[in-house]
């Protein structure tokens, strides 16, 4: 897949050309654990999007599909976002891009971002239409990889762009929690398949074509809350720690 490729070659040295121009200017100290979480979300990304999880989930396999969702939405934004210290980031939050940053900080913007595209790309007639060609494709990626992005930034938001408390973020993963429920049941109880696409794509291993997208459904609400369930603990334990170190 040689545009996934050029996609992750672009991706990488944006990265490294922001690493070598914050540092050159003194903008925070890059350490190696910054360059090994911007690492793995990387990596995270790339399994999204390339051979075997990219063809099958492309056309092959809902489970898959939903397989993306989690890496492009959950999982990988927020080893991205912390590949990046907190100094790195615009130093004026009143200018350009930093009064986005700031702006996007609240919880309102993440979630309504990413409860909308989570529910757009899971409507059936949008979903056939969308994915049967590469350019639509693309497209449900790059929103879902974008909306990731929205709904980890409010959490890991350094100052002074951090807008909520950990008590408060705690509150705002779970919230992200509830929309998902509905696509998840929809796809999990659905007598019948309900993507066209999947039900007339070749099958794999057999796999029968409601089987994968109760998969599918089940994946997307036993993966995700988990997820953030985990986040939700080390967010309880830092504040907790700082607590008690305050005392």
């Amino acid at each position: 897949y040689p545009g996934v490729w050029l996609v992750m070659a672009m991706l990488a040295t944006g990265y490294l050309l922001w690493r070598r121009r914050a540092m050159a200017v003194g903008r925070g100290e890059w350490s190696s654990r910054h360059v090994a979480c911007f690492a793995v979300g990387w990596l995270l990304v790339w399994a999204a999007l390339d051979w075997p999880i990219g063809a099958l989930g492309g056309g092959y396999l809902a489970s898959m599909h939903t397989v993306q969702w989690l890496l492009l939405s959950q999982i990988a934004p927020p080893f991205l976002l912390l590949g990046v210290p907190a100094a790195g980031w615009p130093a004026d939050p009143s200018r350009a891009w930093g009064a986005v940053l700031r702006g996007l900080a609240g919880p309102l913007p993440g979630l309504l971002i990413f409860n909308s595209v989570l529910l757009v790309t899971h409507v059936p007639a949008l979903t056939d239409a969308l994915m049967a060609t590469q350019a639509g494709s693309f497209l449900v990626d790059a929103a879902w990889f974008i909306s990731g992005l929205a709904l980890w930034w409010p959490v890991v938001a350094p100052a002074p762009y951090g807008r909520i408390s950990e008590p408060a973020r705690m509150g705002y993963l779970f919230a992200a929690t509830i929309l998902p429920t509905a696509p998840a049941a929809f796809l999990t109880f659905a007598e019948y398949p309900v993507y066209r696409l999947y039900e007339l794509a070749p099958r794999v291993g057999e796999i029968a074509a409601r089987s994968d997208q109760q998969l599918a459904g089940l994946l997307m609400k036993a993966i995700a809350d988990p997820i953030m369930w985990l986040s939700m603990g080390i967010l309880f334990f830092r504040w907790s720690a700082r607590e008690r170190a305050e005392d």
